[in-house]
Order: C-alpha cells, then structure tokens, then sequence
C-alpha cells in the first residue's frame, strides 16, 4: 500500500526528534510512504517570534493524510495542535501519540514508571541510600507524575517512608536544581544519600550547585537524572541518568500506525522501556574513555565552528538580497554553502499586499513556491511542495517563515538528519525570515513613493 504521513514535532533538543525521527524512518524502510515532518522549535522564551513558529502546524490539511504521528513532547504544544488533531480523527485517520497521551489517539511512549523505579532500586540496593530527595517536574506534568508514583513506589518496597520535606517540584529547568539545593539546605536535608531529579537540567543545576557549596557528588551525595542528554555525559561528574531509548520510540510508534492503516492493530497503547545510563554521579565506575571524549569535543568544536562561519555568510548573502526576482539566486547560493541537496521558500499570495502590517495568522490557498529554479503558484489544499520534486522524494521537513506578528510562509526541504541540528536548520529558518522582512519593507516603502508622485 501507498501511504501519506503526517508527523508534528516540537524541537526543545533536536537530538531529541533526530532520533525519534530516525526511528520512524528505520520502520518505513523501503515501504512506499510519503513522510511529511511539520516541526516547530520550543524555547523557553515565550516571546511573539517563537509562539509564532508554531503555526506551522496549521499548514497541512488533513485530507491529504493517512496517518498522524504527534511527537511534540511539550504540554503547551499539545495544546496548541489539539483543534488540529480533533480535524484529523474527525476525518477517520489513525493517530499516535508520542510520549504524551493525546485524546482520540494511540500511545507509544517510554514506560516513566519502570525508568524511574529501576533507577530508584539501583540506589537503594546497589549503593545502599536510604535518604532520598525527590526533585520532579511540574505536578501536573504526565511524565513527573508517573515517576513520581514510581519513586514513592520503590521507597515503600523496601520499607522506606517518603518525606514530604525531601520533595521539591520544578520546572525541569537547571534553575529548578539549583533552587531546589538552597531550599532544602534552609531545611536541613541537602545531605540526602541520593537526590532524584526528573530529568537532567535539574540534576545539573543542583550539581553545580552542590560543588560551588563545597559538597562534592558522589562522596557526600548521590544524584541522578533522568534524560541522558549529552551535556549531563560530559560534566564532571557524569550524572547517571535513564536513556529514553529514542529511536525505539520512533520505530514503535510508526510501526503502530502501520498497523492501524493495515487493520492490523491490536492494542492502543505501547511501551518503550528506557535503560539507566550508569556514570560516576551515583557513584559507579567511570565507564567512559575520556580520550575519545576529548577528541569527540575538539572535533565538535572545529565542525561548529566551520558551521558558524557558513550560517554567517548565509545571513550576510540573503540580507544583500533585496526583491523576490533575487531570491531564486539566493537559495541556489545556500544550497551551495550549506551543502543541501534541495530547499523551497514558500509565502502566502498576500505576502506583497499593502495594509498587512498588523498580526496575520496562518497560511493562504495560495502559495507562491521560490526554488533556485524559479517560481510557482500552487494550492495549499492540493499539496505542498515543488511540483519537481513530487515523486523524486519521500521525507520533507515543514518550518515557519515569520517574524513576531506576522506569517510569511513556511520553507521545505528534503529532511537530512544532519542539517536537522538546531543550530543549522532553525538559524537558516531565522536568517531567511529577517530576508523576507527586509525584502517586504522594501516592496512597501517603493509603492508608497510611487503613490506619493
């Protein structure tokens, strides 16, 4: 069978979505499906510009689609698609949800519970703690919920009664970890056998607060994490922490939705069991070699740097580009630079109109679609990409084009796992917006002094 998919994610880490991507990318193989990733970045600014990029989500119609895999991850995001979704199940298609139950859809998501006990258990068994401080994430937040429950779970099995005064909830911020280790030293109880943090911001953050105070970890405390994020890996001393086991999300969820389409599907809901990345925090053995981790962050170090210097020229370019007739140039320059195999800019028919300047919201019928190849019109409703590349490719990533109020259109292009990095694809989506505002202001103060003569 012949499928479209629909895949919505929400980008707080991009390795994150790299590799849940990777995952849904390994199940479809050489099946012929057609993945279409609608992704917006979340960032703990709340400003205009970046609540703006999520309505990239309200770009693809859900007639088009089979499937619908939502890996957003953020509660605000849910929320922002939920209308969204509710369109799409009322259209009859199979729906799951990752890592955050969705009404109306499947489940696929790690097993919070399971994690987070086996790492509780490893505490108390291996390395014999039986003062724990618990420090979560919001309350109301499904994931903290659920390790939570298994953390108090844990400590009952072996006879260990929960404090209420060794609990602290955050907001999985490293902000979180640092106040978390003030407020319970005015306790009295900072000197816990271990601290159990939600996810790994917080364990850094309280770390870092603990060392500054003189309280060396593990020798005088025990911490942990939850996330294995790769800055966790390489501070000193590396935090112990569970791997969400992302690409096995991925490749479950799609493997769900397959299933679904096929009607096959037998179950709607689906665990991935994460395992406990042992490190030097909780008092284990250094596992890692530190020589390759030396030349992994030099080598690092010379490809950002490389990197940088390539997004540089590319904002300087695009910014010189000063009408739409220039534009065509430009991308095939990116392309160029940036070592892509093909990109799309693509703006709503309004995008030149006079008296837009204040908030436009979403996306036009009509799309005007700018390659290194030209331009053409096309209906958002019929499909969404360059009529050349329809049929030569199977995976496009979506992202918005647009400053703090208004919405210009979004860009396409064929998803590459590498130039996904936040640093790469989200600072062209940024340099490429700025352009299209210099260009419209532009356009706009030309026709007023022609209305002026």
């Amino acid at each position: 069978m012949s499928y479209r998919i629909l895949m919505l994610t929400s980008t707080w880490d991009s390795e994150y979505s790299k590799a849940i991507i990777a995952g849904v990318l390994e199940r479809i193989g050489d099946e012929d499906i057609e993945l279409h990733i609608f992704n917006a970045y979340d960032d703990y600014q709340e400003s205009g510009f970046f609540l703006k990029g999520r309505e990239i989500y309200s770009l693809p119609e859900p007639d088009m689609y089979d499937g619908l895999i939502v890996a957003l991850n953020t509660i605000d995001s849910v929320r922002y698609v939920r209308d969204i979704t509710e369109e799409f199940h009322s259209h009859g298609r199979p729906i799951v949800g990752v890592d955050i139950r969705e009404e109306n859809a499947m489940f696929c998501g790690l097993d919070n519970y399971r994690s987070m006990y086996n790492l509780v258990e490893h505490m108390i068994t291996i390395h014999d703690c039986r003062m724990l401080n618990y420090l979560g994430g919001p309350e109301d937040n499904p994931e903290n919920i659920e390790r939570y429950r298994a953390f108090c779970d844990c400590l009952d099995a072996h006879g260990i009664k929960p404090e209420k005064k060794r609990v602290i909830h955050g907001i999985f911020r490293r902000s979180s970890g640092i106040d978390a280790y003030r407020e319970w030293k005015e306790r009295g109880v900072n000197m816990a056998d271990a601290v159990m943090c939600a996810n790994d911001y917080m364990a850094l953050g309280y770390a870092e607060a603990a060392q500054k105070d003189s309280v060396t970890i593990p020798d005088y405390t025990k911490v942990t994490g939850f996330d294995n994020i790769d800055d966790a890996q390489k501070y000193s001393p590396s935090i112990t922490s569970v791997n969400r086991n992302r690409k096995s999300l991925g490749y479950e969820s799609m493997d769900m939705l397959l299933e679904a389409l096929n009607g096959n599907a037998e179950f709607d809901t689906r665990f991935v069991e994460g395992y406990i990345a042992f490190n030097e925090s909780c008092g284990c053995d250094l596992t890692r070699d530190i020589r390759n981790d030396y030349i992994r962050v030099v080598e690092k170090a010379k490809k950002e740097s490389e990197i940088n210097y390539r997004q540089t020229f590319i904002r300087q370019m695009l910014n010189q580009t000063r009408t739409m007739d220039e534009f065509p140039k430009a991308l095939s320059k990116c392309k160029e630079v940036l070592d892509i195999k093909d990109m799309a800019v693509c703006l709503n028919e309004s995008f030149f109109d006079l008296g837009t300047d204040n908030e436009r919201t979403g996306y036009d019928d009509g799309i005007l679609i700018y390659t290194d190849e030209g331009k053409e019109t096309i209906s958002r409703k019929e499909h969404l990409i360059p009529e050349k590349w329809r049929g030569k490719q199977k995976t496009f990533l979506f992202a918005s084009l647009r400053n703090s109020d208004q919405t210009y259109g979004y860009m396409v292009m064929p998803y590459d796992s590498d130039f996904f990095i936040r640093l790469r694809h989200r600072t062209l989506l940024e340099g490429l917006s700025l352009s299209l505002e210099n260009i419209r202001q532009r356009y706009i103060i030309s026709i007023l002094k022609e209305m002026e003569r």
